[in-house]
């Protein structure tokens, strides 16, 4: 059986650890019949409409695709009813349009059930549709930790600004002449952070693609 203080969480994998040899339905009711759970049966139900796999409880994992497993997989630990759910990169199994519909479900999902959800993802079009906060981590350390707006406009360092956007943010090195900054082939009069410069100090100036705009 699973402990009290486990209960309240549950874990979607990049993997879709289903047993082949039990249906749709008994995978997903699995760890509520170990516990005996008069239930089983109506959260499985509930479940399995809510995830669009009513039609597909008496099937195996390998009558299904990949976007049917990953569903089982996820209905596997609705119906335990968590407060909280551990998603560990479970989509990176799936082809890039699946992926997008599963991003479409799972975030239809979490507004739904209004559990927190912590989401473990390289995929930064992931992380920035699905999230209400992002921690960006490197190297095992906490990079930047904001909402993914937050993030886009106002990185913390060369790393974020550089992760996050595609394409990725450009980089310039310039240098403070007057009231303008200069680099090679370029000038630039920026906002206000020039007064923070000094005369002759080179600094790194981060420019958006789509701040970019053909001139006459």
């Amino acid at each position: 059986d699973v402990a009290p203080a486990q209960r309240d969480v549950a874990m979607v994998f990049q993997g879709y650890a289903l047993y082949p040899h039990m249906t749709v339905r008994q995978n997903m009711g699995f760890a509520l019949e170990l516990r005996r759970a008069p239930d089983t049966e109506a959260r499985v139900d509930a479940a399995a409409r809510m995830l669009g796999l009513g039609h597909l409880l008496d099937r195996y994992p390998r009558e299904l695709s990949g976007g049917q497993r990953q569903r089982v997989a996820m209905g596997r630990a609705l119906v335990r009813r968590p407060r909280v759910f551990l998603f560990d990169e479970p989509l990176s199994n799936l082809d890039a349009k699946l992926r997008g519909q599963m991003r479409v479900e799972i975030a239809r999902l979490h507004r739904r059930l209004g559990a927190t959800s912590l989401y473990v993802t390289h995929d930064q079009v992931e992380a920035m549709t699905l999230a209400d906060q992002i921690a960006i981590m490197r190297d095992g350390q906490v990079q930047q930790v904001a909402s993914p707006l937050e993030i886009f406009d106002r990185p913390v360092n060369l790393y974020v600004a550089t992760f996050i956007g595609t394409p990725e943010m450009n980089i310039l090195t310039m240098r403070r002449e007057g009231d303008r900054l200069v680099a090679p082939a370029l000038s630039v009069r920026p906002g206000g952070f020039l007064p923070a410069v000094k005369d002759g100090v080179q600094v790194k100036v981060g420019i958006r693609p789509d701040h970019v705009q053909l001139a006459a």
